[in-house]
């Protein structure tokens, strides 16, 4: 019966989409076709949304002499935020556009317009990146998060996406049982989503309670908004039994990209964003290799175009495969700017080389490190209980940031998540002018 409810869920999908011209479809073959060739090669549509951008908003009207892209001006979340009405294309204030309303989690909250042939561009993208582990239209799934007034699925909505709803506020054992209820063999349940510390917590918990593949009929476990430590994804595929990646994404554009199966890098979605690279401290480009800003130019969203956005995270490229089969790899997404600290002297630490001290400790459920001053550090520790000695943790941080560090440590039950539910591992409290720029 579930496979006749999967083949029923297909088919309508494909039938609605073709009773409104097979767009989502059409998108999808040309996103497809996109991802084999060469990442780098000018792109006709590239170009066609500069022209756009320069002739029908007032934001980018100033540009229209430019000769390449790096003529304009990258912008942050802020300044959108900050000159909204400016970014609106003039052809589309009159629309009906699908409202999309960011996180927050970065305390730059606002809600991004997009016209329908960028609504079915970032269906086309989900489809893509799930096909990749034979996940297709019609198998149901569950999205764990924490749900608000803002980001509530109805009935209905819940209906139409084949999705369940499951809220993450409380990962007591009476909710993880709920969960395990709603995941179990027999339910239909295909493919789990979530944020990486939730996905962590409940594959421990699964795990205590004996739980195994052979229970659950889940095909894919996707962390879709952070990226799930080796350790964490490991327990994952033990308890469920089947592929674990990590997807990059974010609410203003899309589907950014997704780790292929038992890789650690990203491949990104160069079909339908133009991604640049720029260095920490200044708005050259940054050498494949290093700790670099990523910025991207959304090609296909006409109703708010974004040219030389940055998404505020701190990433590492490279290039994979040769001549017309190049991809463009993260080998890191580790961290946001907002989450460099300073070592004792005032220099930059990447949150990269945080990430990758305490990998060290695969057993740690959760930390954060905390720097209050130049030279003090509040280490916060969730469920390390005898596993690891307080003296090994003060040795790590002394190693990155200066042996005349202070560090204090705190062991608590439960390390606070934001209010979009992802957690803050790295929090500065040293104003930047304290540190070096």
């Amino acid at each position: 019966m579930s496979m006749l409810g999967e083949a029923l869920r297909r088919y309508s999908f494909w039938f609605v989409d073709a009773l409104c011209g097979s767009k989502v479809k059409k998108y999808l073959l040309d996103m497809e076709k996109k991802m084999q060739g060469e990442f780098d090669t000018p792109c006709d549509d590239l170009e066609k949304l500069l022209n756009h951008a320069v002739n029908t908003t007032e934001f980018y009207g100033k540009f229209k002499d430019y000769s390449s892209i790096n003529d304009f001006p990258v912008i942050t979340k802020k300044r959108v935020k900050e000159k909204y009405g400016q970014f609106i294309s003039s052809v589309y204030k009159n629309k009906k556009l699908h409202e999309v309303k960011t996180s927050g989690s970065t305390e730059e909250r606002f809600t991004m317009l997009q016209d329908k042939q960028k609504r079915k561009r970032v269906i086309a993208e989900m489809l893509y990146f799930l096909k990749q582990f034979g996940v297709y239209p019609g198998y149901r799934y569950i999205d764990a998060k924490i749900w608000f007034e803002d980001n509530r699925r109805t009935k209905l909505a819940q209906m139409v996406r084949n999705m369940r709803m499951f809220d993450c506020s409380s990962l007591s054992d009476a909710s993880l049982e709920q969960l395990y209820g709603m995941l179990r063999k027999g339910q239909g349940l295909k493919c789990l989503t979530g944020y990486a510390t939730f996905l962590s917590s409940i594959a421990q918990y699964f795990d205590k309670q004996g739980y195994s593949p052979d229970m659950f009929d889940v095909k894919l476990v996707v962390s879709g908004a952070e990226r799930l430590e080796p350790a964490a994804k490991a327990l994952l595929k033990k308890v469920f039994g089947c592929p674990v990646v990590s997807r990059y994404a974010n609410n203003e554009n899309g589907f950014l990209g997704q780790q292929d199966l038992d890789s650690e890098n990203f491949v990104m979605n160069t079909a339908h964003y133009y991604f640049e690279t720029l260095k920490l401290d200044s708005d050259d480009p940054a050498p494949p290799g290093e700790p670099s800003r990523l910025l991207l130019t959304d090609i296909y969203n006409r109703a708010m175009p974004l040219i030389r956005y940055d998404t505020g995270d701190i990433v590492i490229v490279k290039t994979s495969g040769k001549h017309d089969a190049k991809k463009m790899i993260l080998t890191e997404i580790s961290g946001r700017q907002d989450e460099i600290i300073y070592d004792v002297r005032g220099n930059k630490i990447c949150p990269h080389f945080v990430a990758l001290k305490f990998r060290a400790y695969d057993r740690l459920p959760q930390f954060q490190l905390i720097q209050e001053s130049l030279e003090e550090f509040t280490l916060n520790l969730e469920g390390a209980g005898d596993l690891y000695r307080d003296e090994d943790f003060i040795k790590t941080v002394k190693e990155l940031v200066g042996s005349t560090a202070v560090v204090k440590i705190e062991h608590v039950d439960k390390i606070p998540h934001l209010s979009s539910g992802k957690l803050k591992k790295i929090i500065c409290k040293v104003d930047r002018f304290e540190g070096r720029s």
